[in-house]
């Protein structure tokens, strides 16, 4: 039987998906944990990993402690660098396809067993389905392998309270290896062929705008490492489109969302993040195929009027490859090539 409080409900969840990656997850949580903004409650949903993440989370709620592997990094919050440290109240539940009891008012973390691997997007809908789509003002979907500046949630949730119309908003995310060099600026635009493409990628520290507004004209999504959600959007839009498994989720979403919600960008919003280390842990061919099927299968559903052009740019991708030896990539393109037909006829309807 689980415990339940009368007290407030935290205003955000903050919803991590881990498969076979508790070390990271451990770092993420830690970062979470000191927060300036502190109103949240920290969902881990875990799919079905085999390395015992769950009882790795547990014990280390049990007793933090802060890795000699994790980077010093700038106005990145330490919980576990605290003296004394205090153990973290956890519950580590089942899944459940319904909200889940409202935890005690001690407890900052609840660890869900997903029993089994549907994707990141499905990992997603399990944590808004369990923290509940009318308990939370917004939710916050975080890569497993980011760690967040101290007030990374406070501003976006700045950013998100400027507008009613705003329904998801992006961080700075900067490469945690090289924390002055910009992964992401809040999200991506997108060209004729259906190319998307890191606003600000590689740019130095010095780019971070004060303002975002030019960068909010140019996102057609935000980028999925770091987006707060309001709970309207969820409710309006619905759930993510789960037949992705991996990349294209974060963008179906903002297709579905973009006629009745706004994007925006906090520039002061930062996090750091190991870019990949999470999608490197699935098999590199399987995770490559998706990458490039998922480019038909989003374009199906939303722009299918440029498959030509999206088949184009994969044959162009495919010969470069080719001129560099690099027949792994060459074979999984024209795999899909080969595919798109199919693939085309698969495309599900968007979810409401």
């Amino acid at each position: 039987m689980l415990e339940t409080s009368d007290s407030p409900r935290a205003t955000v969840a903050i919803v991590l998906v881990n498969w076979n990656g508790w070390r990271h997850v451990l770092e993420c949580v830690d970062s979470l944990l000191a927060q300036t903004h502190s109103s949240a409650h920290i969902f881990v949903v875990d799919n079905d990993s085999s390395d015992h993440s769950v009882e790795h989370i547990g014990a280390w709620c049990a007793a933090p402690r802060r890795e000699p592997t994790w980077a010093g990094l700038e106005g990145v919050g330490r919980f576990a660098g605290a003296s004394p440290v205090a153990p973290v109240p956890c519950r580590i539940v089942e899944r459940s396809d319904t909200a889940l009891p409202p935890p005690l008012a001690a407890c900052r973390l609840t660890v869900i067993r997903a029993g089994s691997n549907r994707g990141f997007a499905a990992g997603c809908n399990i944590g808004i389905r369990a923290a509940g789509i009318d308990a939370y003002e917004f939710f916050w979907f975080l890569n497993t392998d980011a760690v967040a500046h101290r007030d990374a949630l406070g501003a976006l949730m700045r950013r998100a309270r400027q507008d009613a119309r705003v329904g998801i908003v992006g961080s700075t995310i900067r490469y945690y290896d090289r924390p002055a060099t910009i992964q992401v600026l809040g999200g991506a635009r997108m060209d004729g062929a259906g190319v998307t493409r890191h606003i600000g990628e590689g740019l130095s520290l010095a780019a971070v705008p004060v303002d975002g507004t030019d960068i909010e004209r140019q996102m057609a999504y935000v980028v999925g490492a770091s987006m707060l959600v309001s709970a309207r959007f969820v409710r309006e839009v619905g759930p993510m489109q789960e037949d992705y498994f991996l990349y294209g989720e974060e963008f179906d979403w903002a297709l579905r969302g973009r006629d009745r919600f706004d994007f925006a960008y906090a520039p002061d919003s930062h996090v750091f993040h190991k870019s990949g280390a999470s999608s490197s842990k699935v098999v590199h061919g399987f995770s490559t195929s998706l990458y490039y099927r998922n480019r038909i299968r989003l374009a199906a559903r939303f722009f299918p009027e440029r498959l030509p052009a999206v088949h184009r740019t994969l044959v162009m991708e495919l010969l470069r490859h080719a001129l560099r030896g690099r027949w792994t990539y060459v074979r999984i393109i024209a795999a899909a090539l080969r595919d798109a037909p199919s693939i085309t006829r698969q495309v599900r309807p968007t979810p409401s």
